[in-house]
């Protein structure tokens, strides 16, 4: 089945229909009084002109229905030949109709509907004047020609512009999916920079609730170090905030795991008592992968020191071939029925999950016997891989 198209460009849909058409008939009545053989004059003749405004009434419905007006405009160039009125007007209103209905159709359509009506028009005239047949043969197939064009033209013209909608709305996506990942970095941020001081001055206060009265001493401590977890969470925080208004300010915080020994330092001082083994050769590691490492570490310190028992955990950093194993195990609580009960799966692993995957890493954790909780990263270090 055919599917006529009709295709206008740009800037041809500023100019309104009714100028085209008022062009047109004018140069369709002024055609009227052109000689219609070789010995005759310019005339005007008002048989003439009414059979032209029949023509141009016909034109009105060629943009609407393209192929019946030119039928119409076809057959009312066969009529004129019997009454005798035969005249250039009636054919160029032929060519205007060639035109719209070979630009408002596809390209197959259109060439017949152009052979077509140029032979039925030169076949009239050859009838009608015996002269000028070539001329009007070719001013039939010139109109239909252009009338392919233009609609070629405007059918690339929509392709363009259908690309650039498209462009620009996958910017825009990109836009929003750069904008979703800068806030889950700012909360991922936000939530290494102050879980594990939060978590201290919380348990620091209950300690020193507990103990204002009968060990002063200790409530004291506790004070002690619940002012020092203040101070160094406002300065992340501060820290943080100086980062997102100038992206390009370097941080104070934690980068890699050359920091690890002050973590490790920090929690031994909050009374977990961290132990840390290195195996393999220690080699430098792309920066991304070094941070993950060091923020995935500090979290399973923190939920060891929250949720753990016996205030202790064990770090492993293997340097593999290749990738970097970072396994990290603490006790907990077991239930009355023997069994180990389940580390909880808060905002902090997500967290972690999430920065292990953005390098290509994978993150497991889970309980190892009936006391104790595991977590193992594995973490490609060949540049290759975290392309």
């Amino acid at each position: 089945m055919t599917r006529s198209t009709d295709v206008r460009l740009g800037p041809a849909r500023r100019v309104p229909g009714w100028v085209g058409h008022v062009v047109v008939s004018v140069m369709v009545l002024g055609a009227s009084v052109l000689p219609s053989d070789e010995a005759g004059s310019a005339e005007w003749r008002g048989d003439l002109a009414a059979l032209n405004l029949v023509a141009v009434a016909l034109l009105v419905a060629r943009r609407r229905l393209p192929v019946p007006a030119l039928a119409a405009m076809t057959a009312l160039v066969w009529l004129t030949v019997p009454l005798q009125l035969f005249n250039p007007g009636t054919v160029l209103a032929t060519a205007v109709a060639t035109y719209t209905a070979s630009r408002q159709s596809d390209r197959r359509r259109a060439l017949w509907l152009t052979i077509t009506v140029a032979v039925l028009v030169a076949g009239a005239t050859a009838v009608a004047i015996r002269y000028g047949t070539v001329q009007f043969l070719l001013l039939i197939l010139l109109a239909g020609a252009l009338g392919d064009v233009v609609r070629v033209q405007g059918e690339q013209f929509l392709a363009i512009t259908e690309r650039a909608e498209r462009a620009e709305a996958t910017r825009e996506a990109l836009a929003l999916q750069r904008v979703a990942e800068d806030r889950l970095a700012i909360a991922r941020d936000l939530h290494d920079a102050v879980a594990h001081q939060i978590a201290v001055i919380n348990l620091h206060a209950g300690v020193a609730g507990s103990a204002l009265r009968d060990r002063p001493d200790d409530a004291e401590h506790s004070l002690a170090v619940i002012r020092r977890a203040s101070r160094t969470v406002l300065t992340q925080i501060g820290d943080l905030l100086a980062t997102l208004r100038d992206p390009g300010s370097s941080g104070t915080g934690p980068v890699g795991l050359a920091q690890l020994d002050d973590i490790v330092r920090e929690f031994r001082g909050h009374g977990l008592d961290v132990t840390v083994r290195r195996l393999g050769d220690p080699r430098e590691l792309p920066p991304a992968v070094d941070v993950v490492a060091l923020r995935v570490i500090q979290e399973a310190l923190t939920n060891a020191h929250k949720h753990g028992t016996e205030h202790r955990a064990h770090v492993v950093i293997e340097y593999a071939q290749g990738g970097l194993r970072l396994t990290v195990t603490n006790p907990v609580p077991t239930r009355p029925d023997g069994t180990a009960e389940s580390a909880r799966s808060g905002h902090g692993l997500v967290g972690a999950r999430e920065r292990v995957e953005s390098v290509r890493g994978t993150l497991s954790h889970g309980r190892t016997g009936l006391s104790s909780w595991q977590l193992d990263v594995d973490l490609p270090t060949d540049p290759g891989d975290n392309a």
